[in-house]
């Protein structure tokens, strides 16, 4: 599509300014069970959406069809769009940053791959998990190849493309022990086809599936806690909405008036790194405005509020580059890429044995639920591990925990070196937490 068309229209109907948001994504999806494919899928979607500021208003209009005739339909929307807009927000279409920085991010590598290769990594995995041990009954592994490419041009002459892709390898395991039944699964991102470890991700699945065998609940109390890698990014992600400046200036955020004092625990630092070179890396938001790595906490220090340009303006200060849509159609929000809560030198072994006896929390169920976003009090399912004598020990199930978010990340005692990341690109350690509700027995 010739995206100079937009511009031309635009002039000729009276449109102020107008932006194209153009994301185009491909997906392999390939699924395998009991040998053979249980399913596949090779899918291209696009779409196209626009704003233009029309008599004073914003304007929004979206398409996912690429023909001759979506320039103007798209342009009559924005203008029956901001004819009907009532609110007094100030309409604003980024001119451009001073300075983007750029990688190259994408691995062409990855699409030349035969399929017939990516379905034999498949089988291995699956072989791997059922011959792993005589309790394992089955096994469901896949493989998806996403690739995303986000253009952003406006009237200004702004033109910025972001193109990335990555691998997801999902393998589960379902185990019976003499009637007793226990799944769990490993879950992996790759940007390099030929760094994906099938022996790996075999023992981790088996792993996590057979250490759950005899889990039951514990007794009811407050033990001394660690928190898996998964855990604490949930937790984390929670805690984040909280610096967004939509929610500080809509009084819904407990961490209002709180730059520049403490908020968590002095371990606790988390950065923003949009600009690591990863699968989740991004050098513009979805505004067009140049992102930079940000330090958000620092030694449980509020640093940073985060602004998209709308919010940024209300405060008078300059866009974060934290604007983000949830979707290539909506309205843009305020979001991270690439969150960090930087690691220590401990690892997660070591934590075990700084707490002696206490409970190592893996999985934890029923966040939108029992996540009291206004309070921050949360009380949700959860499953792991009694800590006995400094060391992982029995599977605890059929528990929950309770608390307060913003306690508990003021009471984080220690911080583990087992950095991973995880697919909302929050990327976390364990953690060690002074204390923890727990209702078990």
């Amino acid at each position: 599509m010739n995206y100079n068309k937009f511009f031309e229209l635009a002039k000729e109907e009276g449109i102020e300014s107008l932006e194209l948001y153009i994301v185009k994504r491909y997906n392999l999806s390939i699924s395998l069970f009991q040998g053979q494919i249980d399913s596949f899928t090779n899918a291209d979607t696009y779409t196209i959406a626009i704003r233009g500021i029309y008599h004073g208003k914003m304007g929004y209009a979206y398409s996912e069809k690429n023909d001759r005739t979506t320039p103007q339909y798209l342009i009559d929307q924005v203008k029956e769009n901001a004819k009907v807009i009532d609110n007094d927000e100030v309409p604003n279409i980024f001119k451009g940053s001073e300075k983007y920085l750029k990688k190259n991010v994408y691995n062409p590598k990855i699409v030349k791959i035969p399929t017939e290769t990516k379905i034999a990594l498949l089988k291995e995995i699956e072989n791997g998990i059922k011959n792993s041990d005589s309790r394992i009954t089955e096994s469901t592994v896949s493989y998806e190849e996403s690739i995303e490419e986000i253009e952003l041009l406006n009237s200004y002459g702004l033109k910025l493309k972001n193109k990335s892709n990555y691998i997801v390898i999902y393998a589960d395991a379902v185990a019976n022990d003499d009637g007793e039944i226990r799944n769990s699964y490993d879950f992996r991102i790759f940007t390099n086809f030929d760094d994906i470890n099938p022996d790996a991700i075999i023992k981790k699945a088996v792993q996590n599936t057979l250490s759950q065998f005899g889990g039951k609940p514990c007794a009811s109390g407050k033990y001394k806690a660690v928190l898996s890698p998964k855990v604490t990014a949930s937790l984390l992600g929670f805690f984040l909405t909280n610096v967004e400046a939509e929610q500080v200036q809509k009084n819904t955020s407990l961490l209002k008036d709180k730059l520049n004092q403490s908020v968590c625990s002095k371990k606790v630092t988390i950065q923003e790194n949009p600009l690591t070179k990863n699968a989740f890396f991004r050098y513009f938001d979805d505004e067009g405005v140049a992102t930079y790595n940000k330090k958000i906490v620092e030694k449980g220090v509020l640093k940073t509020y985060l602004y998209n340009l709308t919010s940024a303006a209300k405060d008078n200060v300059s866009s974060t580059g934290n604007g983000y849509k949830s979707s290539a159609a909506g309205k843009v929000g305020i979001g991270t890429v690439n969150v960090v809560l930087k690691p220590g030198r401990k690892t997660e072994e070591e934590l075990f044995a700084k707490v002696i006896d206490g409970i190592y929390i893996t999985d934890v169920q029923g966040l939108h639920a029992g996540m009291n976003s206004k309070s921050g009090n949360f009380s949700l399912q959860a499953a792991g591990y009694l800590i006995k004598d400094g060391k992982k020990a029995d599977a605890v199930s059929l528990i929950t925990i309770a608390g307060n978010l913003f306690t508990l990340f003021k009471e984080v005692k220690e911080v583990a070196s087992n950095l991973e990341l995880q697919p909302n690109s929050i990327s976390t350690p364990s953690i060690l937490i002074k204390k923890l509700a727990i209702s078990g027995l």
